[in-house]
């Protein structure tokens, strides 16, 4: 009797298990919309991250860490008859908060590609969050008149640390990469 039991038991053990990792699986953080939009030989990123605001990283923030995302960003030219795709440039830019418990304020720092790129500082905290999980009219790119300039597109991928191997080793989280649209850039004469 136990032996016909066996195979319906461990489908059943097998379905229990995989119900939290479906569950975790739904709320790991990925890339939403990329839009990139070329204004001459400029190109300018509008992106947003999903499902990276938890009550983990807000503590985080608010015991005065610091609390970085990074994001990865590369220019690929589209080969439509070709297996892959030419990279032509890739840029990581870093969004930092800390919390000053003296003053009461966010400082919020933004590099690109390790260069300082803005500093400010604010009270709201959901302004802190706004601008640790979206961006807009970011310019990541300059592209020269001998590289390619048609066909264009950009990829994005967020980069966070979620928490600690052994209590001891850093381990980073990392999204899925999310392409953008296509575009071309045009230069004025």
């Amino acid at each position: 009797m136990l032996k016909g039991l066996r195979l319906p038991l461990s489908l059943l053990l097998g379905a229990l298990s995989a119900a939290p990792a479906a569950a975790e699986e739904a709320v790991r953080p990925r890339m939403g919309a990329v839009h990139a939009e070329a204004r001459g030989p400029d190109v300018f990123l509008r992106f947003r991250l999903e499902g990276a605001l938890n009550p983990e990283l807000a503590s985080k923030i608010e015991t005065g860490l610091e609390t970085a995302i990074r994001y990865d960003v590369r220019l690929y030219r589209h080969n439509a008859h070709w297996l892959w795709d030419d990279r032509i440039d890739g840029r990581r830019y870093r969004v930092a908060v800390t919390f000053d418990p003296v003053t009461r304020e966010y400082v919020i720092a933004e590099t690109l590609d390790g260069k300082p790129l803005a500093r400010s500082s604010t009270r709201d905290f959901a302004e802190v969050l706004r601008r640790l999980v979206s961006r807009e009219n970011l310019l990541v790119f300059r592209v020269g008149v001998a590289e390619p300039h048609r066909n264009l597109y950009v990829e994005v991928r967020g980069v966070f640390d979620s928490g600690y191997l052994f209590t001891i080793i850093p381990v980073d989280a990392r999204t899925p990469w999310k392409e953008s649209n296509r575009f071309d850039v045009r230069f004025s004469p």
